[in-house]
């Protein structure tokens, strides 16, 4: 299967510090709030009847699915979103 890189949208819990917690991350420290991020990852797989992709975080490498329109599939992954 090709490789499709992408960028997508998803709501995640946020620690006292701004990054992503709870467990995305291997820090015990509280959550402060939940916020929608836009991160980069690779289209795994795609479930076409319920219209989700499985999205694998190219930073995290944890897998989720993630609607198809909160979803923009990424032509040249150079121009992937930083951050």
């Amino acid at each position: 299967m090709a490789e499709y890189h992408c960028t997508y949208k998803m709501t995640f819990p946020i620690d006292e510090f701004g990054r992503i917690g709870g467990m995305y991350s291997l820090a015990d420290l509280p959550i402060m709030e939940h916020k929608q991020l836009s991160r980069n990852g690779i289209i795994v797989s795609k479930d076409e009847e319920r219209q989700y992709f499985k999205i694998r975080d190219t930073e995290k490498n944890f897998e989720s699915w993630v609607p198809m329109m909160d979803v923009t599939v990424v032509q040249d992954p150079r121009k992937l979103l930083h951050g």
